[in-house]
């Protein structure tokens, strides 16, 4: 997964590096584990998000299936997704645990802020 600081678009496709619509991702960066203190987007929650006239569809994980917070979290998501693109009439964020989620989703931006050296220097 690309950090958010270095997202970096396709040419002509809104797309970030792994096939994430960068609008969508940039969106998401608002919507923080409360447990974790980061955004869903640092912690590598996002497994899909896709955009299209009709639609924003994201797939979110969450660290563990017995999260308390995480209908919070989806709700946080909805929220944030309905404001940034309020033309759009359909917003769909579906939970789901494949693959399992790791620590090693969690991108550079994130390992800073939890104070984390990079992995290249670990």
């Amino acid at each position: 997964m690309t950090s958010p600081d270095t997202i970096t678009e396709r040419p002509d496709t809104g797309l970030d590096a792994d096939g994430l619509d960068a609008d969508v991702l940039d969106c998401l960066q608002s919507v923080i584990d409360p447990e974790v203190g980061l955004s869903v987007v640092d912690l590598g929650l996002v497994y899909g998000a896709r955009r299209s006239p009709g639609a924003v569809e994201v797939d979110l994980t969450l660290t563990a299936r017995a999260c308390p917070l995480g209908e919070m979290i989806m709700d946080d998501a909805r929220d944030a997704l309905a404001a940034r693109f309020p033309d759009v009439p359909r917003i769909d964020v579906a939970l789901v645990f494949d693959p399992p989620w790791t620590p090693d989703r969690i991108t550079e931006h994130g390992l800073a802020q939890l104070g984390h050296p990079p992995r290249a220097t670990r």
